[in-house]
């Protein structure tokens, strides 16, 4: 399955007599820090001058050692930097191999905040992810270090970018023609585009960098901050535009809304049993508003209390018109055999379709 590396602890700094030493705690886990890597591997730490884009200014490996729960580490910064703001760029020789080729590495790297090259500093409980999408346009996604999962890139939204690089592909994979139809219109009309529970916002936001649309990113209050943060950091296409607005599924659609939107994504939000009801609730006030709306789910299954969300829809007369699964990237192990998988489910109002459809 996917790893991630995440900051237990941000850097913090203290000044020696040649260098400033940084020290940091990281381990190599899943997107629910539920497991850990199960290999050794090389860990390559850079300090990485802040105000000049990948001007390295120190270079070292740690080791991770398999299965571990973290890896306390100190990185020794030549003194001569004193002074200059930094981050802490903490990856692998393999992650940094998929980012030149446009892929979805097994292992995502992280970003510390910028500190300054000084005694006593210690960077923001906010880290970030880079990663680069098939019009070659960065997206760069901020996200928590605390316990919030909420605030976090989860593995389906990884699985939402590739889905979108297949379907903008010269041959889509069967069962996402309706959205390669979708996002080949919009070269020709603006389209406007949904996101539900967007957490840190990273479906919405690669669509946006990828298919002209107005796209609004909602989820409840907490979530604002850092989808303002990510917002403010985007590099949407010409044309797009973005913004970020709070929506309670428990109380719905606001009756004053008459937005009519092309696609709604939903991504990995079917978790929970209770909140997946008036997910839908939700999904059906939008369709009712707007037919022929395409509602785009897609998430990784973890439990059996997925299939009511999925029960509930077909109660609620909406029809699955296209399917598919995106298997993931994955390392294989004894203890992780199995190929992870993000499934995606292209719904409409069955009352919206055609008889042959």
């Amino acid at each position: 399955m996917v790893h991630y590396i995440r900051f237990l602890r941000t850097p913090q700094t203290a000044t020696g007599k040649k260098t400033v030493d940084i020290a940091a705690v990281v381990a190599v886990t899943t997107d629910l820090g539920d497991a850990y890597y199960a290999q050794n591997i090389d860990l390559v730490v850079e300090v990485v001058e802040a105000n000049r884009p990948h001007g390295i200014l120190h270079t070292q490996v740690v080791t991770w050692q398999a299965s571990s729960r973290a890896l306390k580490f100190t990185a020794n910064c030549p003194g001569k930097y004193t002074s200059r703001s930094a981050r802490l760029h903490v990856t692998t020789r393999a992650t940094q191999s998929a980012s030149g080729i446009m892929a979805v590495p097994v292992i995502l790297d992280v970003w510390s905040d910028i500190f300054t090259l000084s005694d006593k500093q210690r960077t923001e409980p906010i880290v970030e992810r880079q990663l680069v999408l098939p019009n070659k346009s960065r997206i760069r996604m901020w996200e928590e270090t605390g316990d919030s999962i909420a605030r976090h890139v989860w593995d389906a939204g990884l699985g939402f970018l590739m889905y979108f690089s297949q379907a903008l592909s010269s041959s889509p994979a069967e069962g996402m023609s309706r959205l390669a139809s979708l996002m080949r219109s919009s070269k020709v009309r603006r389209l406007k585009v949904l996101e539900l529970g967007a957490g840190c916002g990273i479906a919405g936001m690669a669509f946006a960098q990828l298919a002209k649309c107005d796209m609004l990113l909602t989820d409840l209050e907490d979530a604002q901050e850092i989808l303002g943060n990510n917002i403010r950091c985007a590099s949407p296409l010409a044309g797009s535009t973005l913004r970020s607005e709070v929506l309670d599924w428990s109380t719905g659609v606001d009756d004053s809304c008459n937005a009519n939107y092309d696609l709604v994504l939903v991504s990995d939000c079917i978790y929970n049993p209770d909140s997946s009801l008036h997910l839908v609730e939700t999904l059906r006030q939008l369709a009712t508003r707007t037919p022929g709306v395409l509602i785009l789910v897609g998430f990784k299954r973890r439990h059996e209390a997925d299939t009511i969300f999925f029960d509930r829809m077909q109660q609620t007369d909406f029809a699955i018109v296209e399917q598919v699964n995106i298997p993931l990237p994955h390392t294989f192990t004894d203890h992780d055999a199995d190929i992870p998988t993000s499934e995606f489910y292209t719904y409409q109002l069955q009352s919206a379709l055609s008889p042959r459809t």
